[in-house]
């Protein structure tokens, strides 16, 4: 079974949601990664907020995409295609803490693998 890592919150400004996030729920700003990401400090898995452009990961809207921790992304990326999803890069992406791989399961829902190359 995969561990739900990072849930992330895809949004069209950074500035106005962590607002958001930091007065109406509570949350702390715990890391920023660039001018486009921030973790915030939670006690549970760990929440990021990441501005896109329209369109970029979700169509038309923002949304909430889990990342599932994963030793082996190859062989993770294997197991999804055979099990009916559709990966949406051909290969891992760098991220700030290691690689990720975007990817669809049946129903057209957006998730991501997550690779750590330092824990």
């Amino acid at each position: 079974m995969k561990e739900i890592c990072v849930q992330t919150i895809y949004v069209s400004d950074l500035t106005h949601a962590l607002d958001f996030y930091t007065q109406a729920l509570g949350y702390e700003v715990k890391a920023r990664y660039g001018s486009c990401i921030a973790q915030l400090h939670t006690q549970g898995a760990t929440l990021v907020i990441q501005e896109i452009e329209r369109g970029q990961a979700c169509p038309d809207r923002p949304c909430t995409v889990l990342a599932f921790k994963t030793d082996n992304i190859a062989e993770s990326m294997a197991q999804i295609v055979a099990a009916g999803g559709i990966l949406l890069n051909d290969r891992p992406q760098p991220c700030p803490v290691g690689v990720f791989i975007a990817f669809k399961d049946p129903a057209g829902v957006l998730h991501e693998l997550l690779q750590f190359t330092n824990e």
